[in-house]
């Protein structure tokens, strides 16, 4: 449990995101550092943007889980996506004059804003900018597997794909993330991600725990049988291809010269 709360804790930079798949220069190190120039402490349950609200900037997550979500007339709200330490929030509302979704915290976290006008400076970097172009086409993709699952998975499916999504997500950022994650989703937020009332989740919740494919220690949850939820949900994981991008100039910090992608 220890070691959960020490991976929990720790603040992830956007700039470690892509730099644990990618050699940064000095010049693209600084550029991405310019995001997280500000920091903003928030308390758990804190709304940090409304839909509706001016689209001013984004927000570089550092340390926490944040959850975007849409709220409809009726009071029913469905989880649009969860946001990690080291995940970009609120950038599908950069193009627009205003946010297009909430955006809540589900536990405190640390957030970095930034004026979307900084962004200007990404294309003088245009290795950088095509990297955040395939981040934005993989949560594309990801979006799209989720919708699909919502619809057409039987709910305790849609529970596995939630729980597999949480862990290799966690592991993207940082890979000694082992079977075991904090979990700050409530019965009720975990209904809305997937699509569920409170009560129809946590029925699934129970059956998963009583067939021992996962295990609770308060609020760690424990994956104990992976390829059955992975089995189950049907969850694919996708490996992001950087060998398209080696023709592309680092930009003004220095010419071509071959570009070095970790394995």
């Amino acid at each position: 449990m220890a070691t959960v709360r020490r991976q929990r804790e720790k603040v992830r930079h956007f700039a470690e995101r892509i730099g644990s798949r990618v050699t940064l220069t000095e010049m693209e190190t600084a550029f991405l550092s310019t995001l997280e120039a500000r920091t903003v402490s928030y308390a758990r349950h804190q709304s940090v943007v409304r839909a509706g609200d001016p689209a001013e900037g984004a927000f570089v997550l550092q340390s926490g889980w944040v959850m975007s979500y849409s709220q409809f007339p009726t009071g029913a709200r469905q989880v649009r996506r969860l946001h990690f330490p080291g995940d970009l929030v609120a950038m599908p509302s950069v193009l627009l004059e205003r946010h297009a979704e909430d955006v809540e915290t589900l536990c405190d976290a640390t957030l970095a804003p930034f004026d979307k006008r900084l962004l200007g400076g990404l294309f003088r970097h245009p290795r950088l900018a095509a990297i955040m172009f395939m981040f934005a086409q993989l949560e594309r993709i990801t979006s799209g597997d989720r919708l699909c699952s919502v619809a057409r998975l039987p709910a305790k499916a849609r529970m596995a794909f939630l729980l597999i999504d949480i862990l290799d997500r966690l592991r993207s950022v940082d890979a000694r993330t082992g079977s075991s994650v904090h979990m700050h989703l409530t019965r009720e937020q975990m209904g809305d991600f997937t699509g569920m009332t409170p009560v129809h989740a946590s029925r699934m919740w129970s059956e998963l725990l009583a067939e021992r494919a996962i295990r609770c220690d308060g609020a760690v949850v424990t994956i104990l049988d992976e390829p059955r939820l992975r089995r189950l949900s049907g969850y694919r994981s996708l490996d992001l291809d950087f060998r398209w991008l080696e023709s592309v100039d680092a930009g003004p910090s220095r010419p071509h010269d071959g570009l070095a992608w970790r394995s």
